[in-house]
């Protein structure tokens, strides 16, 4: 007889890619070969990232990676990040960097060739180094999108949330809608947390 487990104790880590684009399902198959059987954190690691949605794998600039690669024992290291790389034009001197990402820029992957570097698909990094030794894993930040920013109530003290205007013509949706009726900080109104 089998054991009934409470729910609680489900495995509910994801175990398919949601991407329908069937190179990053390749990449998946790889990397799922290559987390068992060379079994360190790196393949792990990027195996997880690979089966996030696209909301999850945010997109990182190349003044970001110029950042994460600045110290000197990183000379010969490869910058990994399972996201699109992009093109930052305030960058002026890139160094000769290895980066190894999902997708690149035309701008990003004609500054980091121009400055001597590599650019790297998963494939490619599989066989040059399968246990990811050498490799600096990076990611951007997810609080970067446009939506964080009205998240939270707008009213409360101390909350920077942006109000979601909506259709301003909308009785409903306004920046000043029911603020006439004492609704407001004049009238020591305040947004219960």
């Amino acid at each position: 007889m089998g054991i009934d487990k409470p729910k609680q104790y489900k495995n509910k880590d994801k175990r398919h890619p949601t991407a329908t684009n069937p190179y990053i399902r390749v990449l998946v198959k790889i990397y799922r070969f290559l987390a068992r059987r060379v079994a360190t954190p790196f393949n792990k690691a990027v195996l997880k990232r690979l089966m996030k949605s696209r909301m999850w794998r945010p997109r990182i600039s190349t003044s970001r990676i110029k950042l994460a690669m600045r110290k000197p024992d990183k000379k010969d290291h490869i910058c990994v990040c399972v996201s699109h790389v992009i093109h930052d034009d305030r960058v002026l001197g890139l160094k000769p960097l290895k980066v190894c990402a999902l997708k690149f820029s035309k701008g990003a992957r004609a500054a980091i060739e121009s400055a001597g570097g590599q650019c790297l698909t998963f494939d490619q990094l599989a066989m040059i180094t399968p246990k990811g030794s050498k490799c600096v894993l990076i990611r951007g930040k997810v609080t970067r999108r446009k939506q964080y920013k009205s998240f939270g109530a707008p009213g409360v003290p101390g909350s920077h949330a942006v109000p979601k205007l909506g259709n301003r013509k909308s009785a409903l949706r306004g920046r000043r809608h029911e603020n006439a009726r004492g609704r407001r900080k004049s009238r020591a109104f305040k947004v219960k947390a």
